[in-house]
């Protein structure tokens, strides 16, 4: 990660103080009703979750409603919410009903949708921030800080679009079909200042105030860093002359001058060589003729060379190596571009973007953005999990100098390695439900004020084993080892059955926590709101408190079961609970219930007992615990199963039957593992 250069040297000295603090977007695709803030404390902020969750479309609307340097921006009818097209189909039946033109407009003006997207920033008091502010004020009360844009997408001109409409070609194309071609020709893009309670808007009259407010760049998920050379290198060649630019023809003039002048010289002299190779040809030319009254052309060629066309048509990068040659002596090789690794492909990629921004922002005349915000989508392509796992935080190196933040990240990604050392206060977790996305943002976690350590628990251990979690679509959380390396199986053998078939086609997150831990997630499981099934243990104890079989047992020493699902303490109670009292909201509890007549302590008893015929026909097929389950056999194994369950391995058991499939899953996690294929995943 040593090639991702400090951005205090690729942005400059100027220390861009005034930051964007939260993005308020409105009908804009799934983005019904969504508002981001952005990480304080951190120059990163983190979009997490599942695919088409929205984290891609928050981008998409800072790109089309602010628009990329450069880049003019083309919003287009499918980016409008779904949801409001029922507006367009409530309008066009209005229409039918009113005969009076100066009504229909009148319905189209109040009805028609909009979108929107709302910009609060923060500003100190600098002078630059003050005049970047000042545009936006609409509090004078002092100690205010913040002001807030608002971009909007809506209806222009209404009387033109009825009349457009009412005299369509095709009388059969209702309203939302004659807008899908014609929508930017009736819907426009509107700027307003508007105060930080959303009480007054003030319409602005022109774009021009975004330039030194606010700079929008987008290092997008398709990179195209493949083995083609042909497809990559126009790509990487001009990132490259970006470079050039920025460096020679600014920070070294005189090294720049140089270049242009050896070009001229190479120039002059292939337009001689051109001229005598070329000459034969060009008399033949003249020698067809022209129309009377005509002299017919003298062709020549010329050499025209410049920095840009040399770099992309003709400079290729070549990676060197060393490696011992004889006599112990290091030799230096080189080998093209095709043979390194696509992760460092990407990498570089990623760094020439950067150095592209800034040679970008050198060249904006006057007044330079007072905010700068990069999006970079799914960075993670082809990188190593060791090279995700330090990218936030050396992409946040590179973006930081002395002074503070040069610019601001939003970072979407899919790796749990990238998100492992991230913290939770920059994660913002997205998720889709029905036809709109939700946000969940983690530095806004609600946890229990009488455990002040939980924050710190949760975020090591998410950090160490369970970043996968924000990607999922279901999760289970289990008690130990055996189960977890046993319910891959479970899984697939369940998902045979009717009615569970989406076990094996949704992502589902598997966690081991622990029966004495598994109530400490209740604030993140709630949270981030998956359907999530905690598998657990009866752990049933008797008057004293110590272990005992669930016949003899008074109460249980499992804390999830005493305080959070089911809330109840007695084994008694545990055994007679309904469906609906281990359920609560998306998650449910499965801990050992009566089978066949028995009731097992731990997974291991309750497994003996969901097996009895199997473990006696082919325990002699197992390797490590087939002789203390043969003695268990020969003195009958319900009886026994309570001792075994004691002696047995629990990973050499786990591995046993890994290796000899074919027996069941105890009825307590088949009935689990029932509830979450049924249980809708939103």
């Amino acid at each position: 990660m040593s090639c991702l250069i400090s951005y205090h040297t690729l942005l400059g000295a100027d220390y861009l103080s005034m930051r964007l603090e939260t993005i308020k977007v409105r009908n804009f695709r799934l983005l019904r009703r969504l508002s981001i803030d952005l990480a304080k404390e951190k120059t990163t902020t983190i979009f997490v979750g599942p695919n088409n969750s929205g984290k891609t479309s928050v981008m998409d609307a800072l790109r089309l409603f602010v628009g990329v340097w450069g880049e003019s921006p083309k919003i287009s009818f499918h980016d409008l919410s779904q949801l409001r097209h029922r507006d367009l189909k409530r309008i066009e039946t209005l229409l039918g009903i009113s005969a009076d033109s100066e009504k229909k407009i009148a319905i189209l003006k109040r009805f028609a949708p909009r979108m929107r997207v709302d910009l609060t920033f923060a500003y100190d008091e600098d002078p630059a921030d003050l005049v970047g502010a000042t545009q936006l004020l609409m509090d004078l009360t002092p100690g205010t800080n913040k002001v807030r844009l608002r971009i909007e997408y809506a209806l222009e001109n209404a009387k033109r679009l009825l009349d457009d409409f009412e005299n369509r070609q095709r009388k059969d194309q209702n309203l939302c079909e004659f807008l899908r071609d014609s929508f930017r020709d009736y819907f426009k893009r509107t700027f307003f200042k508007v105060s930080l309670d959303g009480k007054e808007v003030e319409a602005m009259e022109e774009s021009g105030q975004l330039k030194p407010l606010l700079r929008i760049d987008i290092v997008p998920a398709q990179r195209h860093v493949d083995d083609d050379e042909g497809s990559r290198s126009a790509k990487l060649s001009k990132l490259l002359h970006d470079h050039y630019e920025r460096f020679y023809r600014v920070d070294d003039a005189a090294g720049y001058q140089a270049i242009e002048n050896a070009l001229t010289e190479s120039a002059s002299d292939l337009t001689d060589k051109y001229s005598r190779a070329f000459g034969r040809l060009t008399k033949r030319l003249q020698s067809f003729g022209y129309p009377p009254g005509q002299t017919a052309p003298d062709l020549r060629v010329r050499a025209e060379m410049s920095a840009e066309t040399i770099y992309r048509d003709n400079a290729r990068i070549f990676y060197a190596s060393e490696h011992v040659g004889k006599e112990g002596v290091m030799e230096e090789f080189e080998l093209p571009e095709k043979y390194n690794g696509l992760g460092y492909k990407n990498l570089i990629y990623i760094v020439l973007q950067l150095e592209s921004f800034r040679a970008a922002l050198d060249a904006v005349q006057g007044e330079k953005p007072r905010v700068h915000i990069i999006a970079i989508e799914e960075p993670e392509a082809h990188l190593h999990p060791q090279m995700e796992t330090v990218f936030i935080s050396e992409i946040s190196k590179a973006l930081e100098n002395d002074g503070g933040t040069t610019a601001q990240v939003l970072l979407s990604t899919h790796s749990s390695h990238m998100i492992a050392h991230s913290g939770f206060e920059p994660i913002r977790y997205f998720r889709r439900v029905g036809r709109e996305v939700v946000m969940r943002d983690l530095s806004k976690l609600p946890l229990p004020k009488n455990d002040p350590d939980l924050l710190g628990f949760l975020r090591r251990y998410i950090r160490l084993t369970h970043c996968d979690l924000f990607f999922a679509d279901k999760a289970i959380f289990v008690e130990g080892q055996v189960e977890r390396l046993l319910l891959p199986m479970m899984i697939e053998e369940r998902a045979k059955a009717a009615g569970c078939e989406t076990l094996t086609s949704q992502y589902i997150s598997i966690s081991e926590i622990g029966g004495g831990h598994a109530h400490k997630f209740k604030p993140i499981i709630d949270f981030i709101g998956i359907p999530s099934l905690i598998i657990t243990d009866l752990d049933s104890v008797d008057d004293k408190g110590e272990k005992c079989p669930v016949a003899d047992g008074k109460g249980t020493s499992n804390v999830c079961l005493r305080n959070w699902i089911p809330a109840k303490t007695t084994v008694d109670e545990l055994k007679t609970c309904k469906e609906a009292e281990k359920t609560q909201g998306c998650i449910r509890v499965a801990y050992q219930v009566t089978q066949d007549g028995n009731c097992g302590r731990s997974f291991e008893e309750a497994f003996i007992y969901a097996n009895i015929s199997w473990l006696s026909a082919n325990y002699a097929k197992l390797s490590t615990t087939k002789a203390a389950i043969k003695k268990a056999v020969e003195a009958g194994l319900a009886a026994q199963a309570w001792g075994l369950s004691g002696k047995l391995g629990k990973v050499d058991f786990a591995l046993d039957l890994i290796s000899k499939p074919g027996w069941s899953i105890p009825l307590y996690i088949e009935q689990g593992l029932t509830w979450l294929a049924q249980h809708p995943s939103k």
